[in-house]
């Protein structure tokens, strides 16, 4: 390996060209002149540059590869860094429970394969009973919605106040609780009721009105009575909230008495 292939650095380069150039001109120096083994000497040298040409145009290749692989990464480390920062929100505000719809169950006709049909014996039909009056199914209860971030950040400061966003959906959870235990009670037979139900049942009854027609509601007491939000100022603004977002409306009267019924 030759000095100029060793070097290290540019500045070792320089050195180790510099001394060969104070060498061959010492050497022609002593000798009187240029003679042919100094000007293999120089041609050697002349090649070695040329190779260490290539060698530095290599390096330039490379670092710029660098470069752009680098600016790459940085640029894909910031999304990363985004995303993370979108799942830790994500995972933060997420609700405890998400309603799911209801499975709808299919029933399946167990089909006979041609075979058993042609060995199946023919059996003349049987007269059918009398046609029962179809029973009309109890309509099904509605549920409030739980709230999405960013219906969460559309409510005017004003009215959302200190609230945070899991508790919004908290009390969607006590409410639709409450909602779920009113008519459930409702729904029970009368024969069924003990004497504390059945007062709670009147009450219920006592509050419908024409106003209320075909709609499910609960009241403060049902609140109080059926789920663990207190009615208190928070639990009041938490309700108005639900109001502004369009999940309750409220009908008063007479009185007092303030209704929170489900808009669907």
């Amino acid at each position: 390996m030759t000095s100029i292939a060793s070097a290290t650095t540019l500045q070792d380069l320089d050195t180790n060209l510099r001394a060969k150039i104070d060498v061959l001109q010492v050497c022609a120096d002593l000798r009187g002149g240029w003679a042919e083994d100094t000007v293999g000497e120089v041609e050697q040298q002349a090649r070695e540059l040329e190779a260490l040409k290539k060698d530095i145009a290599l390096y330039r290749s490379t670092i710029a590869s660098a470069r752009q692989e680098l600016s790459s990464s940085c640029a894909l480390l910031k999304q990363m860094q985004q995303l993370s920062l979108r799942l830790l929100h994500i995972k933060e505000y997420m609700p405890q429970r998400v309603p799911r719809p209801a499975p709808q169950q299919q029933k399946t006709r167990s089909k006979k394969s041609p075979s058993e049909e042609d060995a199946a014996p023919i059996s003349q039909p049987k007269p059918q009973p009398p046609a029962k009056p179809a029973v009309q199914k109890s309509k099904r209860l509605p549920t409030v919605e739980f709230v999405t971030m960013e219906e969460f950040n559309s409510v005017p400061k004003y009215i959302r106040g200190r609230i945070q966003y899991a508790q919004v959906n908290t009390a969607v959870e006590e409410v639709n609780k409450a909602l779920e235990a009113k008519y459930t009670l409702l729904s029970r037979p009368r024969a069924k009721l003990s004497e504390m139900s059945m007062k709670i049942v009147s009450e219920c009854r006592r509050q419908v009105n024409e106003e209320t027609k075909g709609l499910f509601f609960v009241v403060d007491n049902d609140i109080k009575r059926w789920s663990s939000l207190k009615m208190d100022t928070a639990g009041k603004s938490l309700l108005t909230m639900l109001r502004t977002l369009k999940r309750l409306r409220e009908v008063r009267g007479p009185g007092s008495l303030v209704r929170y019924a489900v808009l669907v």
